[in-house]
């Protein structure tokens, strides 16, 4: 076990792990220094029993409140979007989708509802925006963190299900005194005006009772409409000088403008497209379609990226209070509560919706019959997405202490409320197009517009109950001292809906995609943890918890580790732990659901003569199914790690890590139906055939003689898992000069293969588009007297560009070989930050994010393509005050 000496060593170097080690956190170093004598045993994120070592069986990153703003991180999302452990980046605040108030953490590249989150050792429910399975980080206060810890292990053995590829467990501020002022302003250089504020009060009093710490966090960030950056904006030129402008030579325009489909199945521009060129600009464009339609085809294509946001804005306020009490000498209270409110606008173009029959009267059909027409609903305006988030949390309970082998209890109550709202402006009423049909009502006059406009209105909540028991107590004596247990229960409850209006769910909206879902399940738990010393030096913990879910069955999940402690400063781990993943309940619950999905249809350009990398991806028609009788996912995880504190001022840890998960709950995305049918799996139907009866099929216009893709329809199963090897590697020092002292953090994850089933084939996908081979995090930090600088960079490797499976075989689908094209660039950000501490007068900072101004990461055609691992932010100047009392 650790002596005084070897922890005081950790916690300078757990300190020192981060750009936190500035002048402005040295006060709290000093505390944890003096504190040393009196620390017995302290909580570990990955085991519920209290110990003295800091670095432990398990391997885990600490993130503290000033890393994240010295690093440039806005939010709680922003620190764990930018680690190097989200290894393929994670969801955000994106206009045009239905979760655009959202965000989540992908560790490992393993998904989002595989990565547990939790709030001071406490599960934190995932969001019914998100099917009640992702957590979300938007609705967790930035203020009250008071640091975060990323333990990148299997966890169900501890914390039940989700916890595949690791928990976050964020720690909010407890026991604090005085009271603490902050606010600051920023500005991106690409946009106008401010475009970032943030407000906060922290403040704590205490007596020899108890203590009580209260927050308040308003924080504002405007979005990004896709006219602002050129890489976004609608754009059409002639690439390859042939004198005529193709559909693929475009970027940010639709199908979905004023085309009809001809009898014959061709596409044909609207007979007013000049019309509306004239009165909207360069909103509508007329080009070819030769290539994305059919021979012969043209289109009157609208420029949605013209008006359109990608990146959703943020308006937060934040109200955080945590309490204790001591009641007996041996018994305390303990209460949090949080309440969250999160406002976010997104802008769309105006309805996208087909026109089911055009009628022989309307100016844009020139044929004697009804025809199907794509069109945009411009005089209805652009559609308007104004979400409002409500999350409230609280926990109330008792814990103590017993007169018997060191006993320690704890019991509690743990309730969440999600309540989220999106209200949609603009949208297309079927209803009211045929009233209008139907009454010879113009649909360009302005009641005819009225009466086609339409509100949508999603409602979304959940309900999270957990009741808590747990005791830890030391019990039987091996050689290298007691043996420390913990057994515990829960009871939870959870229910989720989410509710679209009663239009919408008909299908009746045009421009509005989604369904209802609702559930609810209760889950029992038993689960049972020990340390056994074997020696001085080695220690085993074993850890097993039995799980019983009123939906879908039981679960029981083992984990064993050990470490070894050579010699003074190296200590070696192993873990294996093994771990399941409930199914959603909107998994499990959802509706059928439309969806216009992307994807790109490398056969139709094969038939065209276009060359994969120059194969652009288009919107489909794409219809989702639940399935009510899923079973859960299963993985293994095995770690084997060193850490080595080379001196009192350098360590070093390695770690190796080996993820398996099996009996994955999946849907087929239109790009994986797409390889099936390439492989020979599928075959397409034609468009006008009956599916009924089918859940993953997809329709060309000449059905199994190819043609343009028409319909995908895809749903959820357990299908085949996959597997994560990969290898992280830390570096923490620092040095005191009569310059001033140097800290350096640097964390490094390197996917060394990420193998899945695609298409028939098992192949490694890691070093893919979007799924980066290395990513790492440096923080150099320098301070001196009242000054300090902190210098961070974010490093995403580059990827291949394009994808595409080969010659596949219908009789031997192992035949078929994947081959790669293009290359996307690595990533670099530079951020930068400056504090100026004035002592009794407060402290100032500057921070300049992406110092360099760099672009995300875009395509060989100069499109930006993932919004998941590369921001488009640009050069972010902030400037912050904060005084403390």
């Amino acid at each position: 076990m650790f002596t005084n000496s070897k922890l005081t060593k950790s916690i300078r170097l757990a300190i020192a792990a981060g750009a936190a080690s500035t002048v402005m956190t040295l006060p709290s170093f000093a505390v944890a220094q003096e504190a040393v004598d009196e620390v017995e045993k302290i909580s570990i994120t990955g085991s519920r029993i209290q110990r003295t070592d800091l670095e432990g069986s398990s391997p885990v990153i600490s993130i503290t409140a000033a890393d994240i703003k010295l690093e440039g991180d806005f939010t709680v999302a922003d620190a764990l979007r930018s680690s190097s452990l989200n290894s393929f980046g994670s969801f955000s605040e994106r206009s045009g989708s239905s979760a655009q108030s959202q965000a989540t953490i992908n560790l490992r590249g393993a998904g989002s509802r595989r990565t547990l989150v939790l709030l001071n050792g406490r599960r934190f429910p995932g969001s019914p925006t998100l099917g009640g399975a992702s957590a979300n980080l938007n609705a967790i206060p930035f203020a009250a963190v008071e640091r975060i810890d990323i333990m990148t292990e299997g966890a169900s053995a501890v914390y039940g299900s989700d916890a595949m590829a690791g928990v976050v467990n964020v720690i909010l501020k407890e026991n604090f005194e005085g009271l603490t002022i902050s606010g600051g302003v920023g500005h991106r250089t690409n946009d106008e005006g401010t475009t970032s504020k943030e407000f906060s009060i922290v403040g704590g009093l205490s007596n020899d009772k108890g203590n009580i710490t209260f927050a308040f966090d308003h924080q504002e960030r405007k979005g990004i409409s896709d006219g602002a950056r050129d890489y976004t904006k609608a754009k059409a030129s002639d690439l390859n000088g042939d004198g005529v402008i193709q559909y693929e030579e475009t970027s940010g325009y639709s199908f979905y403008g004023a085309n009809i489909v001809t009898p014959d199945g061709d596409l044909l521009a609207s007979p007013l497209c000049g019309d509306l060129i004239s009165e909207y600009g360069d909103a509508f464009i007329e080009a070819n379609a030769d290539n994305a339609w059919g021979p012969g085809s043209t289109g009157c294509f609208y420029g949605y990226a013209n008006v359109s946001y990608n990146t959703a804005s943020i308006d937060r306020n934040t109200l955080y209070v945590n309490s204790n009490y001591e009641i007996t000498d041996d018994i305390e209270w303990f209460g949090q509560a949080m309440f969250v409110q999160n406002s976010s606008f997104g802008r769309y173009a105006p309805p996208a919706a087909p026109w089911y029959a055009v009628p022989v009267s309307s100016d844009h059909n020139p044929f004697d019959e009804e025809v199907f027409g794509y069109f945009r609903w411009v005089d209805i305006g652009t559609r308007d997405g104004n979400t409002d988030d409500y999350n409230q949390d609280y926990t109330t309970g008792f814990r103590g202490n017993l007169d018997w082998n060191d006993a320690s209890w704890e019991v509690y109550f743990h309730n969440n409320v999600a309540d989220n709202k999106q209200v949609g402006e603009y949208y297309l009423s079927y209803g009211g197009l045929a009233y209008n049909e139907a009454n010879g009502i113009d649909l360009g006059s302005e009641e005819g517009v009225a009466n086609m406009s339409a509100t949508t209105l999603t409602s979304s909540k959940s309900t999270f109950n957990q009741l808590y028991a747990g005791i830890g107590f030391d019990m039987f004596e091996l050689n290298g001292g007691i043996v420390q247990h913990y057994f515990g229960a829960e009871f939870m409850e959870q229910t989720y809906a989410d509710i679209y209006d009663a239009q919408s769910a008909a299908g009746l909206i045009g421009g509005s995609a989604g369904n209802s879902a609702a559930g609810e399940r209760d889950i029992s738990s038993l689960f049972f943890e020990s340390v056994l010393p074997v020696t001085d030096d080695v220690e085993v913990n074993i850890a097993v918890r039995y799980d019983d879910y009123s939906d879908f069955g039981s679960n029981v999940s083992p984990s064993a580790k050990v470490r070894w402690e050579v010699m003074e400063g190296v200590v070696l781990r192993a873990s294996y732990s093994e771990s399941f993943r409930a199914p959603g309940l909107d998994e499990l619950n959802a509706a059928t659901t439309f969806s216009a999905e992307s994807a790109t249809d490398y056969q139709q350009c094969a038939e065209n003569g276009i060359e994969p990398v120059d194969c652009t991806s288009a919107q489909y028609d794409t219809y989702y199914q639940s399935n009510p009788d899923l079973g859960a996912e299963t993985s293994d995880y095995v770690n084997l790690g060193a850490v080595w504190d080379v001196t009192d001022e350098f360590g070093i840890k390695l770690d190796y890590f080996k993820l398996s998960i099996d009996n994955v709950i999946q849907t087929k995305s239109v790009n994986s139906l797409l390889l099936d049918e390439a492989a020979g799996k599928i075959t397409a139907f034609d468009a006008d055939a009956d599916i009924s009866e089918e859940t993953f099929y997809l329709k060309r216009l000449n059905g199994a003689d190819g043609g343009r893709l028409v319909e995908a329809g895809t749903g959820y199963f357990n299908g085949e898992g996959f597997e994560i090897e990969g290898i992280d590697l830390t570096f923490t020092g620092m040095v005191e000069t009569e310059f001033g002292d140097f800290r350096f953090n640097n964390v490094n994850s390197i996917i060394l293969s990420y193998d899945q089933e695609l298409g028939g084939v098992v192949v490694d996908t890691a070093g893919w588009s979007g799924q980066p081979e290395f990513k790492s995090v440096a923080t150099l930090a320098w301070s001196l007297g009242d000054h300090s600088v902190a210098w961070n960079l974010t490093y995403t490797d580059s990827t291949t560009e394009a994808e595409v499976l080969t010659d596949p075989d219908d009789n031997a689908l192992t035949d078929g070989v994947w081959e790669t094209s293009g290359k996307l660039d690595s990533w670099l950000i530079h951020n930068l930050t400056y504090s100026y501490n004035a002592g009794e007068y407060g402290t100032v900072s500057f921070t300049v994010n992406n110092l360099t101004d760099e672009d995300p990461v875009l395509s060989s055609s100069g499109t930006w393509d993932n919004a998941d691992l590369y921001n488009n932010f640009g050069r972010d100047i902030r400037v912050n005050y904060q005084i403390s009392f």
